[in-house]
């Protein structure tokens, strides 16, 4: 617990940074892809480029994150997958209410909506803020398709990431300059869920969330190679 709170001070601690020095911090963190086709898949892929070269996706990802002496973070994931979508809200800041549009694994075309809101704390604000900012400040972001793409998991070979897989989606990791893996996020340590039918939701702890990105962030500068979650 004490530990926790520890982690707390530092997120309320990041937020008053970013607030004295907001025209150098950046407010919305690099992500590839760039760009999608949208005539991709007719129009579905939205987030990952199901039609598009991966390795070249991760080639040029990489590339940006050296040249800004930032980290690269790996998302190996897919349209249908809800949770690669509440992974995306929380580090694009948003809190309070959340809308997914999403499928399943045995039926990845389908298209359900879920609308949930998170239990209300007076944190949710400051927290999110906090880990908007660190991942615009530390990460350049890379969302490779796990689903239609050609070549997706010619990245996980690519960084040798694929000795640290242990299957599903979003499987998230940071590799450092070399493209070489560096550690992975554990989603078991992070994740908080409810599961009755009138009260549904999806939703990651952002203090734990901070203290794993700055661990794998570390890890990749300092080219070791081992998994937080393995």
């Amino acid at each position: 617990m004490r530990r926790k709170w520890i982690w707390v001070a530092v997120l309320i601690a990041l937020l008053a940074a970013c607030s004295q020095d907001s025209e150098n911090l950046p407010r919305a963190y690099v992500s590839f892809p760039e760009r999608i086709d949208p005539q991709c898949r007719n129009g579905k892929a939205r987030v990952f480029d199901e039609c598009g070269d991966q390795l070249a996706l991760f080639t040029a990802a990489l590339a940006k994150a050296n040249s800004e002496g930032k980290t690269l973070l790996v998302e190996y994931g897919a349209e249908w997958c809800i949770w690669c979508h509440v992974f995306d809200a929380h580090i694009s800041g948003e809190h309070g209410e959340f809308r997914y549009t999403y499928g399943l694994p045995r039926d990845p075309e389908a298209r359900h909506t879920q609308k949930m809101a998170e239990d209300p704390s007076g944190a949710q604000d400051v927290q999110a803020k906090a880990l908007r900012d660190f991942v615009a400040a530390n990460f350049v972001v890379v969302r490779i398709d796990a689903q239609y793409a050609p070549n997706g998991k010619a990245v996980l070979m690519r960084t040798g990431a694929i000795r640290h897989y242990s299957g599903g989606v979003p499987y998230i990791f940071t590799v450092d300059g070399s493209a070489r893996f560096a550690a992975d996020f554990n989603h078991e340590t992070a994740e908080r869920r409810r599961d009755t039918e009138v009260n549904w939701y999806r939703g990651y702890d952002r203090v734990d969330m901070l203290r794993q990105f700055t661990l794998m962030r570390d890890r990749a500068r300092a080219n070791v190679a081992t998994g937080t979650g393995t």
